[in-house]
């Protein structure tokens, strides 16, 4: 964006910003002077505000070069808007290192003598990759500075195996640009291009990591997440997916539609057993939400739910009760509880598998939870309280077999209520 602009969100609409910055604040004159520049915009750009303050924003970038190759880059591109009293904008800042920051900043007039705004940080919106750095690494995507889809397909199996070892979850997301094509018809490639590097640059900020994301196709972009659950997956994904919804992609603002993203999240050990079909599995996802009408985040499902009912103990105990089983899938179960564990959190369980001899043992993670006080609901989904887990790890490759043979073994079955309550 080469200038400041509104930031069309809907949400905003109506929403009072405070009047201290989140992330950093400056003091800037009509005429484009730096007149006060604060820690957090020290630590957000890098810059010292030594070498920024009393400098107009073009100059100070130049001044704070020092030695090094020369660098022509503003403190910030466009003009900051001078409004009565007070507005949101869009800005995009550059930093020292040659990265430029997309941010939402509330701007308000500094009362007194001359005409002065704070700008202050509301969030970061979009964060690019360095251009002081080359982008003719053998690994690295030229068009986002991202990993190409060799170097993170290199990476997938590495972070997968070393996930095996240590018997902790990987998760994996995919991201394609919807329609993009029709973008490139109706505005030309350049735009199109142009696109793609604004949503790598909002991938950096929501995954935090360069070196875990990738560049995988023309319009498609993976997202490694170690350490990760499908429900870690599925938030993050979600988070992408209105993120680049509400972002203004375009500057004219005569400029029809916007650039939304189709996701599809998948994770190890849950779906899969190595990293290629963990790759093959997000892929599925991905195509699924591409064919329920795009925009939208899939997680990919191995088979449906089974209703069964047995007891579940904390693993490492002798006999002590969770609760029992509603149902049971691969990756998951839902147990019946009427004290369900917070979301978020991580236990060793065992339960028995109707027609098999000895316990399975997992380690799960809540990540969902129906309290006691809805089980007076008519929907019977949700009638009786309890928890969702997604399966993390197994105690052994036997306890995940054992699992997908007593579901492959009963998706046959007709399975009916019993005394209240799911029966195998």
């Amino acid at each position: 964006m080469s200038q400041a602009t509104r930031y069309d969100d809907a949400r905003g609409a109506g929403r009072t910003h405070a009047r201290h910055s989140l992330g950093g604040s400056f003091i800037v004159d009509r005429r484009g002077t730096i007149l006060g520049f604060d820690e957090g915009m020290e630590a957000l750009t890098g810059w010292p505000a030594i070498e920024v303050v009393g400098h107009r924003k073009d100059d100070a970038v130049e001044l704070a070069a020092g030695g090094g190759r020369p660098r022509s880059l503003p403190l910030y591109d466009g003009e900051v808007p001078f409004p009565e009293a007070s507005t949101t904008a869009v800005l995009r800042l550059n930093g020292r290192d040659g990265r430029s920051l997309d941010v939402e900043v509330f701007v308000r007039r500094v009362p007194g003598r001359g005409e002065r705004a704070q700008v202050s940080i509301l969030r970061v919106l979009a964060r690019s990759a360095s251009r002081f750095v080359a982008a003719t690494k053998d690994e690295i995507d030229a068009r986002t500075g991202l990993l190409n889809a060799q170097a993170f397909v290199r990476l997938l199996a590495d972070e997968v195996e070393a996930a095996a070892a240590a018997a902790r979850p990987v998760a994996l997301v995919l991201a394609d640009v919807d329609h993009l094509r029709h973008v490139n018809d109706r505005l030309g490639r350049d735009e199109g291009d142009q696109v793609l590097e604004r949503v790598a640059d909002i991938l950096r900020v929501s995954a935090g990591d360069d070196h875990r994301l990738g560049r995988i196709g023309d319009d498609d972009f993976a997202i490694l997440l170690p350490r990760a659950g499908r429900g870690e997956a599925r938030q993050l994904a979600s988070t992408l997916r209105s993120t680049v919804e509400r972002f203004r992609f375009f500057e004219s603002p005569d400029t029809q539609g916007g650039v939304t993203l189709s996701l599809g999240a998948a994770s190890f050990p849950a779906d899969a057993d190595g990293a290629q079909q963990l790759l093959a599995r997000a892929r599925e996802a991905l195509d699924e939400a591409r064919v329920l009408g795009r925009n939208r985040v899939w997680c990919y499902l191995r088979r449906p739910r089974v209703p069964v009912h047995v007891p579940v103990f904390f693993d490492g105990t002798d006999g002590l009760l969770v609760g029992y089983t509603r149902d049971l899938s691969p990756s998951g179960v839902f147990v019946q509880t009427a004290a369900p564990i917070d979301i978020g959190m991580r236990c060793a369980f065992s339960f028995p598998l109707p027609g098999r001899n000895g316990n399975v043992h997992v380690v799960g993670r809540v990540v969902r939870t129906v309290p006691p006080e809805t089980s007076l609901t008519s929907d019977a989904d949700v009638r009786v309280p309890g928890m969702g887990v997604e399966f993390e790890r197994f105690g052994g490759p036997e306890d995940r077999h054992a699992i997908d043979s007593f579901l492959h073994d009963r998706e046959s079955t007709t399975l009916r209520p019993e005394n209240g309550r799911l029966s195998v």
